[in-house]
Order: C-alpha cells, then sequence, then structure tokens
C-alpha cells in the first residue's frame, strides 16, 4: 500500500537570528529554529504531537489529520513580511491573551496619534516663536 503523502505551508519569517514558523493549516503553534531544516523538524514534532490530543483536535476541528500526516507531509515554505509575521503570531494566540493584546495595541494607537498631535503644536509653536519662514514670506 503507497503512502500518499498530504501537501501544508510552512509560514515561515526571521527573527533575531532564528527562523520562526507555523503550518499554516494548523496555525495554533508556533515553533522555532536555527535553520530552516531545524525549524521544519521543529513544527512537524510540534504539530504531530499536539494532534495526539484528541479532545483539542475535536475542539478545533482537526480530526482529518493525524500524526503520521504531519511527519510524512510534503511543505512547501513561505517567507512571510514582518506584517504578515506578525499577523500569524497573533492567530496563535488564545482569545483572552488576544484580548489583552488587541487592548495593548489599542492603547498604543492612541498614544501615537497624542504624540503626533503634540508634535504638530510644537512645530506650530516653533514657527510662531520665530516668525514666519521663507516659503510664507
Amino acid at each position: 500500500m503507497e503512502l500518499i503523502n498530504k501537501h501544508f505551508t510552512l509560514d515561515y519569517w526571521p527573527e533575531s537570528g532564528w527562523f520562526e514558523g507555523r503550518l499554516r493549516e494548523i496555525p495554533d503553534v508556533l515553533s522555532q529554529g536555527q535553520t530552516l531544516e531545524e525549524l521544519e523538524e521543529h513544527v512537524r514534532e510540534d504539530c504531530a504531537e499536539l494532534l495526539l490530543d484528541e479532545e483539542y483536535v475535536r475542539e478545533r476541528g482537526y480530526t482529518h489529520l493525524d500524526a503520521a500526516d504531519i511527519r510524512n507531509a510534503d511543505l512547501k515554505r513561505i517567507e512571510l513580511n514582518r506584517y504578515q509575521a506578525a499577523c500569524a503570531q497573533l492567530q496563535a494566540l488564545s482569545p483572552d491573551r488576544a484580548e489583552k493584546v488587541f487592548a495593548y495595541i489599542e492603547d498604543l494607537v492612541d498614544l501615537e496619534a497624542l504624540e503626533r498631535r503634540a508634535d504638530a503644536d510644537e512645530a506650530t509653536r516653533r514657527g510662531e516663536e520665530f516668525g514666519p519662514t521663507e516659503e510664507e514670506w
């Protein structure tokens, strides 16, 4: 009997001299490795181990997969840019953890808007202190 290999996508990105990544089809698991080969090995191990948890598999809808599928799969490597990598990392968070991260991001956005306003005010004050610029003459 011939084994039929499944195909999965390994999303990866460089991070501080290492590679981090996940299987696109099982986004819950992030792994890392010093090389792409090591990352691939860790992703396979971590995802295969996750699929041994029957309750988790049922809850997440992975009943069509088993550990052997992951170990024997053909992986297509896709390098993500910083934005895509950040999205991939957010997808791996639990719902309550994700809520905290989004609240933090919201705070940062508000702080950035406040900084822009403060910079604009400061620039306006500087313009008033030094008089009109050459373009305004």
